[in-house]
């Protein structure tokens, strides 16, 4: 029993470093995924490599041409657009939904800002993905709608390529100056801590379009 597990877990492990791998730019958009390379570089069989890569295009991170092979897929405004769409919608109907944090909770979330405060300041590019996604779960988590916070989870895999962009052109908050680069997650804690959801949601939405206009700006730049 643990030996088949084992055996379907690959895959997803190799899926899940190719991902990661994208998502970085180490492999960048429109690059054909040899599967021998990929099996010589996991140490691993095509088989499971190829199952690897079933999933990613199934994930829509790849697309699939029968004839020539797996291709990292292509970056598009319009593709960014609708993903950025659904999550605001998704988001704003789960924030909507929070059980207001006790002060046990809203000091550990302060303590995570003034990590990121310190990552910003360090220019950090790579540790703030990491650390401000955890924020952000942390906050949504504070809803009952788990289904939901799940979908949302899956669109941010979705759009994780066009944030490593977002990163890669500039500092972790995009042209915001570092000394205030953490406004908006300060706000978004305030507005926990005084139960106000109407403020909560319009921090929410202030910050959501700020990071959308920015990306739709350099994909345009791009000719994206």
């Amino acid at each position: 029993m643990t030996n088949n597990t084992a055996v379907v877990d690959v895959p997803a492990r190799i899926a899940n470093e190719i991902q990661v791998l994208i998502n970085r730019g180490t492999l960048s958009p429109g690059v054909h995924l040899g599967q021998a390379e990929l099996a010589e570089r996991f140490q691993t069989s095509r088989v499971p490599v190829r199952e690897a890569l079933k999933l990613l295009a199934a994930h829509g991170s790849l697309q699939h041409d029968p004839n020539r092979g797996f291709f990292v897929a292509p970056l598009s405004s319009n593709e960014a657009r609708q993903l950025y769409r659904m999550r605001h919608l998704l988001e704003v109907d789960l924030l909507s939904t929070v059980e207001w944090p006790d002060k046990a909770r809203l000091a550990k979330f302060k303590a995570m800002v003034v990590e990121l405060e310190g990552i910003v300041a360090a220019d950090d590019r790579t540790q703030w993905a990491v650390k401000h996604r955890e924020f952000q779960l942390a906050i949504f988590d504070l809803s009952p709608e788990k289904l939901i916070l799940r979908e949302i989870v899956r669109l941010w895999a979705l759009t994780d390529r066009y944030r490593s962009l977002l990163l890669a052109t500039g500092s972790p908050k995009g042209n915001k100056k570092v000394g205030s680069a953490c406004e908006q997650e300060h706000k978004l804690i305030a507005a926990l801590g005084s139960k106000d959801l109407k403020r909560l949601l319009a921090v929410y939405d202030e910050e959501r379009t700020y990071v959308e206009d920015v990306l739709l700006g350099v994909l345009r730049e791009r000719g994206l």
